[in-house]
C-alpha cells in the first residue's frame, strides 16, 4: 500500500523544488532552471494518473492549475532545442535559425512575465492536492501497471502523436516507481534501463520529428537530410521496441 502520509511528502517536496526553481528562472532566465521545473511538473502530473485511475479522479481537476504553466515552459524548451539540432545542420538557411532563436526569446518572456500568476496556481494545486490524497491499494497500483504496459505497447505500433505519447506513459511509470514501496517496486519487475533508454530513443526521434514540421516547405539543401535523419531515428525507434511488453519485464 502506498500510505497518504509518503504521499503527503512526496508532493510537499515537489512543490517546493517546482516554485524554487520557478523563482530561480524568473531571476535568471537559466535554461537548467526551467528544465527542472518541468520536470517536477511532470513527476507529479505523473503521480496524479496514478492516484486517478486508485484513488480520487479530483487531483486531476488540482493538477489542471498548472498545466498553463507547464504548456509555456515547453515551448520554451521546444524552440531551445530546436535550435541546438539546428547548430548541426550546416546548409540550414541562417534566416530560419534566427527565426526559431526570436521565437525561443519570446516564448521565454512570456513565461516570465507570468511567473506570479503561475506562482500562485502551483501553491494552489499544492494545498488541493494534499487534501484530495488517500492510502492506496497495492493492487490497484499493480494493475494500474500492467494497463500503461499494454497502452503503450499499442502506442509504439503507431507512429506521429501516438508515438510520442507512448513515451509520456513510459516515463510515468518510472516517475511513479520511484515513490512505491521496495517490495511492490520488486513485485513490478520492471527492466527500468530498457524503458529508460527506449523513451530516450523516442525522445530523439521526436525531436527531430518537431524540427521537420517547422521546416516543412522551405527551400534548403538540408531539407531532405532532416526528413531522412528523422526516418533512421524513427527506424531505431522500432527496432527497440519488438516485443515491448516481454522486454519490459525483468526475465
Amino acid at each position: 500500500m502506498l500510505s497518504r502520509k509518503k504521499q503527503k511528502k512526496y508532493l510537499t517536496k515537489k512543490e517546493r523544488d517546482l516554485l524554487t526553481q520557478l523563482q530561480v528562472y524568473s531571476e535568471s532566465g537559466d535554461a537548467d532552471a526551467l528544465h527542472r521545473l518541468r520536470l517536477d511538473v511532470k513527476k507529479v502530473k505523473a503521480f496524479v494518473q496514478m492516484v486517478k485511475a486508485c484513488s480520487d479522479k479530483r487531483v486531476l481537476k488540482d493538477f489542471g492549475l498548472l498545466k498553463k504553466m507547464f504548456r509555456q515552459a515547453g515551448k520554451v524548451r521546444d524552440a531551445g532545442n530546436t535550435i541546438k539540432i539546428l547548430e548541426q545542420l550546416d546548409s540550414v538557411p541562417a534566416a530560419f535559425k534566427v527565426e526559431q532563436d526570436e521565437l525561443r526569446v519570446s516564448a521565454a518572456d512570456e513565461f516570465r512575465q507570468k511567473v506570479g500568476k503561475y506562482r500562485k496556481k502551483g501553491k494552489k494545486a499544492g494545498r488541493r492536492l494534499l487534501q484530495d490524497v488517500n492510502a492506496i491499494r497495492t493492487g490497484c497500483i499493480r494493475d494500474w501497471y500492467s494497463g500503461q504496459l499494454i497502452r503503450i505497447g499499442v502506442l509504439l505500433t503507431a507512429s506521429g502523436d501516438q508515438l510520442h505519447a507512448a513515451r509520456k506513459k513510459i516515463k510515468e511509470l518510472l516517475y511513479v516507481e520511484r515513490i512505491l514501496p521496495a517490495g511492490l517496486v520488486e513485485s513490478l519487475r520492471l527492466d527500468k534501463d530498457y524503458l529508460d533508454k527506449l523513451q530516450e530513443r523516442i525522445g530523439q526521434w521526436h525531436d527531430m520529428a518537431v524540427i521537420v514540421a517547422a521546416y516543412a516547405g522551405r527551400e534548403g539543401v538540408d531539407s531532405q537530410a532532416m526528413v531522412s535523419e528523422c526516418r533512421e531515428r524513427e527506424k531505431r525507434v522500432r527496432e527497440m521496441a519488438g516485443d515491448f511488453y516481454l522486454r519490459a519485464h525483468l526475465s
